[in-house]
């Protein structure tokens, strides 16, 4: 391990910061209610009414902590890529110790799946209908990218390879997660591919762009 501390989520600007118990808790119910419509219904289906009768919290107080609809979506995406960030970087942690690095590659390669799959229409909704809106883009990769710096450094440690070599195999697992959240795997899989055959091959690429070149 390189005794790197995983990035800290940033915090959204301009947005009012509660200060007590019980308005920390109203916010994390209406940012709650937020990711669950967007989990359900996209991007289309989040309105400021829509969540106030998620959450129960009325529309005055959704405009007063958010100011709008764009304020709410700036907060949650944060909510949602810090919750993921974390989630990510401290499951990953106990695996740099893992000595067979085949087998750490296929845990690594389950984790990018399971993390980018398991709210597969959140991920679209910022990934996709998302990305025509500066600050969510702007938010949206530099969490991300703080992530993946940190993902890397922790690649060419464990194998000894170069940034660009690190920087291209997280590419790569990077790319095959986004790749199931825009589209159904059963729409991009070849006829006869197994999820066993798929991960296998996926970690045999890994390995050949991680092991260092003479």
């Amino acid at each position: 391990m390189t005794g790197q501390q995983p990035p800290s989520a940033k915090t959204p600007e301009g947005l009012r910061t509660p200060l007590q118990s019980r308005s920390r808790q109203s916010t994390d119910r209406m940012l709650d209610a937020a990711l669950a419509i967007l989990d359900r219904e996209g991007m289309e289906g989040l309105s400021i009414a829509a969540v106030s009768r998620e959450s129960g919290v009325s529309n005055g107080a959704l405009y007063h902590r958010f100011g709008d609809r764009h304020g709410l979506l700036v907060a949650a995406q944060d909510r949602f890529l810090g919750g993921i960030v974390t989630d990510w970087l401290s499951t990953s942690e106990s695996l740099w110790a893992l000595d067979d690095p085949d087998e750490l590659l296929a845990r690594l390669v389950d984790l990018f799946l399971r993390v980018f799959t398991e709210r597969r229409s959140v991920f679209h909704a910022f990934m996709v209908t998302g990305r025509a809106d500066p600050d969510l883009y702007a938010q949206g990769v530099g969490m991300m990218k703080d992530a993946a710096d940190h993902f890397a450094s922790h690649l060419g440690a464990r194998f000894g390879c170069s940034p660009s070599a690190a920087a291209t195999a997280h590419q790569v697992m990077h790319g095959q997660a986004v790749l199931l959240v825009l589209s159904d795997e059963t729409h991009t899989t070849p006829t006869g591919t197994t999820p066993e055959g798929y991960r296998h091959h996926l970690v045999r690429a890994l390995k050949a762009i991680l092991e260092p070149t003479s």
